[in-house]
């Protein structure tokens, strides 16, 4: 994904002549992209609890298949936990850095990488 995005950036500064062998690389991105989402599908649906947790993540709004099947394979605790401890485990809840009387500031650090840059 992130490839066929780079090129879609390179394809707008490109010039004429290259335009051709960029949109050529970008059909590839795209084949090999619809084949691995329908292995993916068809893993899930294997699932029974796979193809119930997808169908809940992807009826919230802003989630596509992409962070579905990144949810469903990097956080597979997801649904045992609550908002807050999800939160702290993708690495996006502010975490508190006082000592004493001092309050220092709120900032999000470490959790999924993987997650947390799909998100």
């Amino acid at each position: 994904m992130e490839m066929r995005t780079q090129e879609l950036n390179r394809l707008k500064i490109m010039g004429k002549s290259i335009e051709c062998s960029c949109r050529l690389i970008i059909k590839v991105f795209d084949t090999e992209i619809a084949r691995i989402e329908k292995q993916l599908d068809k893993k899930v649906q294997e699932q029974a609890e796979w193809t119930e947790r997808k169908a809940i993540l992807v009826s919230a709004p802003g989630v596509g298949n992409t962070l579905a099947y990144t949810l469903l394979a990097d956080m597979p605790e997801l649904g045992t936990m609550n908002n807050k401890q999800a939160a702290a485990l993708v690495g996006v809840a502010p975490i508190n850095r006082d000592s004493g009387k001092c309050r220092g500031k709120r900032r999000i650090q470490g959790g999924r990488a993987n997650v947390r840059t799909t998100l």
